[in-house]
């Protein structure tokens, strides 16, 4: 058995309690990793891997470290590709016997980071935690570096699978039982976290606590929510409306909130998007929030005025939370003075319940220099006249320089020596440096202490005391600018509560006057809101397309309890698909209090928002596209109401033609008679063009098309009322540049098919009758398939169900 120094017994002692992290151990100037985690930090931080022992007899072990000086840097790349971090220093100063102790001060993960590199200002950086309960998930969610903590129980996967997508956390805790479903639901790092607290909240704090390793002041509370207090927006939704972030590349830019959100501050920025995920459900709440917004609207000086003084603040959540963890600094304290400062400002531009902490800001003036150092440890932080011991030890320290001068010249007269120079280093102290060719000049009172090549270092009894005097002096200095900075950090801790209700009031305040400007900026109308079932959008637009377009085309929605479902056909390319996003994001933009993209709106309250939309698949849950496609079609049936809006954009799509458009047919049945939602559903089955003129509350809307020989097919992005039995697909196949002669051939086949068709217009007896036609010369194994029809009674079916029947004997004649 290999036998380990004192040090590497240290090593291994801490690094048993923290297994699941990387171990950043303090030796001197870097922080040292060894064995698997020199190995694996060495090659994500791209540094040289080493080994300790390399010469000795002892077992080579593998080492790799960063400076300490620049370690924040190396752990922001350690975090970003889901590692935890253990930050283990030295607790005591060194008493030249045996090894100082170390212990572990904190410990830096995804989801508790307080790196700026890391974290996005105007979103937040949960940690999420998950247990399973008996009734359902205990489901809670922090961010340390804002004091928020809320928590819920969640009925089912579904319900789990949407706040995690909701939430978007930059990491997850949980037990055993529940790692391999989570590392499933996304791509956010799993940790194990097995305790023995009995709830959701207990596990959560013990974590944050344990990474924090200090009192978690900042969080004042848990709060328990419901979702059904707010809109729920599942996976699907917040996926295909593009909310958040675009599908096709994962980034902000391109989705609803990079175009809605104008705010001016960080704290702004995240109450923006949380906002955005907990639409309302109150006609009263969201009135009086679009009330709120007007104000700005009509006032454009108010409103101008509002984001000048809001775009002076700091990010008082974050400091806050810094602060009272110990790892804020003086400029820390500064930044909130200023972001205090603009309160009484605000109050006069409206009537708002904010507390100025004009103590605060005073004493807060009174102590820390404007422009302090980013380490407390070195003092100069505190001003002159704050504390008169500081005030007589910084004139002990600054007279120095006069000291050292003076005596450097007095020296040079009583020696002769012109090159005589009284110097300063932190392994010597101060000292006299006289060169080789004066030596035989220095008095006999002068102390030899180090000699060099070219010349030899001395003291003096009178250099010796100043020494003492200034090094002592300059020792309690940073000792006792820490304390006073410390206790003006503490006096600010005590003003938690309040603090954290300004910065929620001013992040409002930010979200409201930055919605007013955006409705300003791009002509947005107030929606009325009722709690009716009604829908009624006049010239409608995209608020993310119309950014991208010239000549963005508006489309009305006017929907009411005789035509609540909707079927659009019309051409690919043709705008189908952006009308009905645009649509549930004017709804969804509305429950959040937002001005919306249209003439005019008036909007019935929804309680959920479902989509169907386009075509994926989840290879990594063994799920087709068509499955896929299924299972979300499910889940809208099951869980919409007449109080949803529903938005399909093609259904049924993934299988053949004649199961897709049962399947379509049959769930727009469903729809129109069983759930009663408010429906628009985008179709290139034409065959439910005529089902849905039979509907009571059903309307055919089509996208219009120009044309003509001379121009070709012209699509005009607009809604017109009507069906359509023409989908123009090879025409959009020829604009993306399909070769001339696939286009030609495709069109060949689909002139050959169209003769061929069978649809829903000819009674169940003539599809028969044509299938009958269409298979005159066949051998005896297929007369039988024929001799099948005898038993089939056409007059008992239905045209869906004799299209179904062909079908099935077409594919025993393939």
């Amino acid at each position: 058995m290999v036998k380990l120094t004192p040090m590497m017994a240290q090593y291994m002692k801490i690094k048993e309690q923290y297994q699941d992290c990387i171990l950043m151990y303090r030796l001197g100037d870097f922080y040292e990793m060894f064995f698997e985690d020199a190995v694996e930090a060495s090659k994500i931080l791209q540094i040289t891997l080493t080994s300790r022992n390399k010469k000795g007899k002892g077992e080579s072990i593998p080492m790799c470290g960063v400076p300490f000086h620049a370690v924040e840097n190396y752990i922001a790349k350690l975090t970003r590709v889901g590692k935890k971090i253990a930050l283990c220093d030295q607790v005591t100063k060194p008493s030249g016997k045996g090894i100082v102790e170390r212990d572990v001060i904190r410990v830096i993960t995804p989801g508790t980071t307080f790196d700026e590199n890391i974290l996005d200002q105007k979103s937040n950086n949960y940690v999420v935690c998950v247990m399973k309960y008996t009734n359902g998930y205990g489901f809670a969610y922090s961010d340390v570096t804002t004091g928020e903590f809320k928590t819920t129980i969640l009925q089912d996967d579904n319900e789990l699978a949407a706040e995690l997508m909701r939430i978007r956390p930059a990491e997850c805790i949980t037990k055993t039982e529940l790692i391999e479903k989570l590392k499933g639901l996304g791509d956010m790092p799993v940790f194990l976290y097995e305790k023995n607290e009995e709830t959701v909240e207990e596990m959560m704090f013990s974590y944050l606590k344990e990474t924090q390793k200090t009192n978690l002041e900042h969080i004042q509370g848990v709060q328990k929510y419901e979702r059904k207090e707010f809109m729920p927006l599942d996976e699907s939704c917040i996926r295909n409306l593009e909310l958040f972030f675009c599908n096709h590349d994962g980034k902000k830019n391109g989705s609803l909130i990079a175009v809605i959100d104008q705010t001016v501050s960080a704290m702004g920025g995240r109450m923006m998007r949380k906002w955005l995920m907990h639409p309302l459900l109150d006609m009263h709440k969201i009135k009086a929030r679009l009330d709120r917004v007007e104000k700005f609207v009509k006032d454009s000086t108010l409103l101008r005025q509002m984001r000048e003084q809001l775009d002076q603040l700091y990010d008082m959540e974050r400091l806050l939370s810094r602060l009272s963890l110990g790892t804020g600094n003086a400029r820390d304290l500064v930044a909130m003075k200023q972001s205090l400062l603009v309160i009484p400002t605000v109050k006069n531009l409206i009537e708002v319940d904010l507390n100025p902490l004009n103590h605060l800001v005073d004493l807060i003036e009174k102590s820390i220099i404007e422009e302090a150092p980013a380490i407390t440890s070195g003092g100069g932080m505190i001003k002159k006249g704050f504390n008169p011991e500081l005030d007589d030890l910084l004139a002990i320290s600054g007279e120095g320089k006069n000291f050292i001068a003076e005596l450097q010249q007095r020296e040079i007269e009583r020696t002769g020596i012109s090159s005589l120079k009284v110097k300063f280093n932190k392994v010597f102290g101060y000292y006299l440096e006289i060169s080789k060719s004066n030596l035989n000049s220095v008095p006999d009172d002068y102390i030899r202490k180090q000699t060099l090549v070219n010349a030899e270092r001395f003291i003096t009894p009178e250099l010796k005391k100043y020494e003492e005097k200034v090094l002592t002096a300059e020792d309690r200095i940073k000792e006792l600018e820490y304390e006073l900075f410390y206790q003006v950090r503490m006096e600010l801790v005590k003003e938690i509560k309040a603090i954290q209700k300004n910065a929620d009031v001013l992040a409002k305040l930010d979200v409201i006057s930055s919605l007013a400007f955006l409705a300003v900026e791009n002509d947005y109308v107030k929606p009325e809101i009722e709690n009716g079932r009604g829908l009624k959008i006049v010239n409608g637009r995209h608020p993310v397309v119309e950014k991208m377009a010239d000549d963005f085309v508006p489309n009305d929605c006017l929907m009411d309890k005789t035509s609540d479902f909707v079927l659009i056909t019309g051409p690919n390319m043709g705008g189908k698909s952006t009308f009905l996003r645009q649509v549930a994001l004017t709804v969804l933009m509305s429950q959040i209090g937002s001005y919306v993209p249209a003439e005019s709106a008036v909007i019935g309250v929804v309680d959920r928002i479902f989509t169907r939309v386009g075509a994926s698949d989840n290879l990594s849950k063994g799920q087709s596209t068509f499955m896929v496609e299924m299972t979300e079609a499910s889940y809208i049936l099951k869980n919409a109401t007449d109080r949803s809006l529903v938005i399909l954009d093609e259904l049924g799509r993934g299988t053949s033609t004649y199961d897709g458009v049962s399947i379509a047919w049959a769930v727009t049945e469903f729809l129109h008679n069983n759930v009663k939602a408010k429906t628009l559903f985008a179709t290139h089955y034409h065959e439910l063009v005529e089902l849905v003129d039979k509907l009571d509350c059903g309307i055919n809307m089509s996208v219009a098309v120009r044309e003509n020989e001379t121009e070709g097919v012209v699509f005009l992005y607009k809604i017109v009322k009507g069906g359509v039995d023409k989908s123009y697909g090879i025409e959009v196949a020829k604009l993306a540049g399909l070769p001339n002669d696939v286009v030609s051939r495709a069109q060949n086949v689909l002139r050959e098919l169209e003769t061929k068709h069978v649809n829903t217009n000819q009674s169940a007896p003539d599809q028969i009758a044509m299938f009958e036609r269409e298979h005159q010369e066949v051998n005896s194994r297929e007369r039988k398939i024929l001799d099948q029809l005898k038993e089939i009674n056409v007059n008992n079916m239905t045209p869906m169900e004799a299209m179904k029947e062909l079908d099935r004997l077409n594919q025993l004649f393939l």
